[in-house]
């Protein structure tokens, strides 16, 4: 594409001068929203074409000179992720390690990013821009990053399960446990817990952003994911959970004014086509945004609540999921003739199905086979 710049320079006469640059054309596509995973990859596309060059065209550069700039959009500017010009590049502090091309030779067409160890933060709109010479185009795309890390501790005490016990309660949590990768990125999303918990590589850690007496660890006073290495399956600890995206609603029944026991808010969830939401449900409900400053009944006979608005009297103005425990030392579940709120949860297949099929596992199977209640 050629296209005809008119530049007037003033002497002692105005002199009108015309002269002809050959100008990159960018062609980026209109890019859907993209999905990933906590503390996994995801590539951010970028295409663009450089029309052949004429010989005995004057140009303002080269294709050396061709500068790519992947930005995040903020409220109050911008963030810059990876900027090249020629053979240089740098990265956004925050994205230091984590960026690779998609293309060994992105100046050659392909500027796609792949951004690694996703974090929750890194979702939002994110910019990229090629330039050459006088021409400048820019595209953007939407990234959303769904999962989420949460401690977890059995109904008895701390520290009171083996591996194969921690792996079973995430499962009954309504979640996965988790990787090191999960808990590296919910740390560098703002994670602090002084409690030691199982990962799925038979690892121990914790993560620590502020060091205190207590909670030093292996890293002493630097912050960081603390580490006990690799250990015995039967050695007891809490465990750190993982739960991707929410598949279905959890919500609190408006109908509802007056506190219930246990089993009366398994039956007022019933009665609105749903059942108790678990704790994995819950956090991936925070994820997402529900805020709610009411302790609810979950199927696990915990009570917590959902906090993305912080304020003073609801969780001391943290961001996050508040648990009430029985005892002072943070252990023991609420008595379930106690009365409070309740999370409900409807699953996108049906709520009447999901309900069966947890109630009763020979009409479950009946039903997977005829895939009817889960997908």
């Amino acid at each position: 594409v050629v296209s005809f710049l008119v530049r007037i320079l003033y002497l002692n006469v105005t002199v009108l001068v015309i002269q002809a640059y050959v100008l990159v054309k960018v062609e980026l596509p209109n890019n859907p929203p993209l999905t990933g995973s906590l503390g996994h990859h995801v590539t951010l596309p970028c295409q663009f074409s450089i029309p052949p060059i004429s010989a005995d065209t004057p140009t303002p550069g080269s294709r050396e000179e061709l500068r790519i700039k992947w930005t995040k959009l903020k409220k109050d500017g911008e963030e810059v992720v990876l900027v090249t010009l020629g053979g240089a590049a740098k990265e956004g502090q925050r994205y230091a390690g984590r960026l690779s091309w998609q293309s060994p030779q992105p100046s050659g067409g392909d500027a796609s990013l792949m951004l690694g160890g996703l974090r929750a933060s890194d979702a939002g709109v994110y910019r990229c821009e090629v330039i050459h010479g006088m021409e400048e185009s820019r595209e953007t795309v939407r990234l959303n990053v769904s999962g989420v890390v949460f401690h977890y501790r059995a109904n008895a005490s701390r520290y009171t399960m083996n591996l194969h016990a921690a792996m079973d309660a995430c499962r009954s949590a309504g979640a996965d446990i988790a990787t090191p990768d999960h808990l590296a990125a919910a740390f560098e999303d703002g994670l602090d817990q002084c409690d030691a918990g199982w990962l799925a590589d038979r690892s121990v850690r914790y993560p620590i952003r502020t060091p205190r007496p207590g909670c030093y660890g292996n890293l002493g006073n630097r912050p960081g994911v603390r580490t006990y290495g690799v250990r015995d399956a039967s050695e007891e600890y809490d465990v750190y959970c993982y739960v991707g995206k929410l598949r279905g609603e959890v919500f609190y029944p408006s109908s509802v004014n007056a506190k219930l026991t246990l089993q009366e808010a398994r039956d007022k969830c019933e009665r609105h086509g749903a059942v108790l939401a678990s704790p994995g449900q819950l956090f991936a409900a925070w994820r997402e945004g529900l805020n709610r400053c009411d302790y609810g009944w979950l199927s696990d006979g915990s009570a917590r609540y959902p906090v993305t608005q912080p304020r003073p009297q609801c969780g001391g103005g943290l961001l996050g999921v508040r648990t009430l425990y029985k005892y002072p030392n943070q252990t023991g579940y609420p008595d379930a003739s106690d009365r409070h709120g309740l999370y409900c949860y409807r699953g996108e297949t049906g709520p009447v199905c999901l309900s069966v099929c947890l109630s009763d596992p020979e009409v479950a199977n009946t039903l997977l086979s005829l895939s009817s209640c889960f997908p």
